[in-house]
């Protein structure tokens, strides 16, 4: 499997133990505010803290609040843990991670008013989540990130699949990685992810690391016509369990 069919999320009830080749999806309504926001600042870091109030408009820095103070809720139930110990360091190109480091392996995106965090345990795991824009110069935007084979591809594809192509590009490739640890200004046209949207999503090749293709698995996830997503998990196809934050 590699495009997920339509999403049935669970309750937040039905929360249920991590295991090995699992992943963990929540979807976080992040305008829908549980409690007061400056209770949920006091879940975040100084760090992050000092992020939020960096926002111009009150209604970014509230789901900016809410997505991280929801991950942190998240990481410290499946650790069964204080929120406050789930502390958080940054590897070598920005990735969180927790420290000291237990199995849970974690990833946050947001964008509007969703967040997704995807939890997995001793596997590495990225998501990433656009809104699809109508305004966004998409083949400017190609030429300059994507490879010469992507590029190609979403030239090839009937005009009214390259927009929603190009976002099926573009969040494969932010998950693959956020998931591998690597920054953006690592480059982003060293690999090549699937271009159709009408077909899985995959890892084609990476000219860095000729071996991912078979070690990464890339999942389209089906979030409505508003959003295009994806997930990128190390190692076997993952067996995904959906869950609604409330």
């Amino acid at each position: 499997m590699s495009r997920l069919p339509a999403w049935r999320w669970g309750p937040a009830a039905a929360l249920r133990p991590l295991a090995t080749g699992e992943v963990h999806l929540w979807r976080v309504p992040l305008d829908a505010v549980r409690g007061p926001l400056d209770v949920l600042c006091q879940l975040l870091s100084d760090d992050e803290r000092a992020r939020a109030v960096t926002f111009h408009f009150d209604a970014d820095r509230a789901r900016y609040v809410v997505a991280h103070a929801a991950l942190r809720t998240l990481i410290a139930r499946y650790l069964s843990a204080a929120t406050h110990r789930a502390a958080f360091h940054l590897r070598s190109h920005g990735k969180p991670a927790l420290s000291p480091r237990p199995p849970l392996r974690f990833n946050l995106a947001h964008s509007r008013h969703v967040a997704l965090v995807a939890l997995a345990a001793e596997r590495e795991v990225g998501v990433d989540l656009e809104a699809i824009d109508g305004a966004t110069e998409i083949e400017d935007v190609a030429r300059h990130f994507f490879s010469s084979p992507e590029c190609r591809a979403l030239r090839g594809l009937p005009l009214e699949r390259r927009r929603p192509g190009f976002f099926h590009v573009w969040t494969q490739k932010e998950a693959y990685l956020k998931g591998r640890g690597d920054g953006v200004a690592q480059g982003l046209d060293h690999f090549d992810v699937s271009a159709d949207p009408a077909l899985p999503a995959r890892l084609l090749a990476d000219r860095r690391d000729p071996a991912a293709p078979k070690r990464w698995r890339l999942l389209s996830l089906d979030l409505g016509d508003e959003f295009r997503g994806a997930l990128a998990v190390e190692g076997n196809e993952p067996v995904l369990h959906r869950f609604e934050w409330e």
